[in-house]
C-alpha cells in the first residue's frame, strides 16, 4: 500500500532513514471486503425496506425514482460477484416470506441455508464456487 502521504508513513521513513513501503496484510483487506460487503448490503436493504414501508403506508411507490439508484448498486454487485450477485439480489428483494418469515434457500444439491444476516449471506456466498 503506497500513501506516501501519510503521516504514519513518514515518520516510519524518518526513524528508519530510509523509505519505508508499508503493505496490508490479506487478512486485513479480507476483513475490510466482508465489512464494506456487509455495510452496502445492510444500507442497501434498509433504503429498499423503507421505499416499500413508504408505499404501505402511503400508496406512493418510489420505484421508477429509485430504480436507477439500485440499477447501479446492481451492476456493481454483478462485476465483483458474477452470477452469485443473484443471491444477494434475492436476499435483499425476496427474503422475506409473505408471512414476514425469512425463506430458507435451498441449493442446487438440496442443501437448506437461513441467511438472516449480511455477515452469513457474505459467508455463504464467499464458500460458493
Amino acid at each position: 500500500m503506497r500513501n506516501y502521504n501519510n503521516p504514519l508513513h513518514t515518520q516510519l521513513s524518518e526513524i528508519v532513514g530510509t523509505s519505508v513501503e508499508i503493505i496490508e496484510s490479506k487478512k486485513s483487506v479480507a476483513q475490510k471486503e466482508q465489512n464494506n460487503f456487509c455495510n452496502i448490503v445492510s444500507n442497501w436493504d434498509k433504503a429498499w425496506d423503507r421505499g416499500q414501508k413508504i408505499f404501505e403506508d402511503t400508496g406512493i411507490d418510489l420505484g421508477d425514482y429509485d430504480s436507477t439508484y439500485y440499477r447501479m448498486i446492481e451492476d456493481l454487485f454483478i462485476l465483483h460477484f458474477g452470477d452469485k450477485a443473484e443471491i444477494i439480489f434475492w436476499w435483499v428483494y425476496e427474503r422475506y416470506t409473505e408471512d414476514g418469515k425469512i425463506a430458507i434457500l435451498i441449493t442446487e444439491e438440496g442443501k437448506e441455508h437461513i441467511l438472516k444476516t449480511p455477515l452469513q449471506l457474505y459467508k455463504f456466498i464467499k464458500k460458493l464456487k
